[in-house]
């Protein structure tokens, strides 16, 4: 079973940067920058308060097409919605590049 979510989890990492393409250079920015970070419900979040439009609308597109995935993905598998998105984040936590923020036990941590 592991297996077949990990294998799932590949495929669904794929399609979910696939999703918002056109967001795809903002998104690598954003993170590199420090603007957004990964939270453990496999979903960005502005780091800081008072994001600018244009941050928020990244962060709205690229929530809405994570979530339609995880949706999916949760379907077909027949598992809940948050096992899910806890795969999807650890998997995402494990995939961050130095400097990227996650939110770890409350607060935001420099990867």
């Amino acid at each position: 079973m592991k297996t077949f979510l990990h294998i799932s989890f590949l495929t669904l990492t794929f399609m979910a940067f696939s999703v918002g393409a056109a967001f795809a250079m903002d998104l690598t920015a954003a993170k590199s920058s420090g603007l957004v970070g990964e939270k453990p419900n496999g979903l960005i979040e502005a780091t800081l308060p008072n994001p600018s439009p244009e941050l928020s609308e990244l962060i709205q597109t690229t929530n809405a097409g994570r979530l339609e995935v995880y949706k999916e993905s949760a379907g077909k598998q027949g598992i809940p919605l948050k096992e899910v998105q806890a795969i999807a984040a650890q998997k995402l936590y494990d995939m961050a590049n130095p400097g990227d923020f996650l939110f770890i036990n409350g607060k935001w941590t420099k990867r």
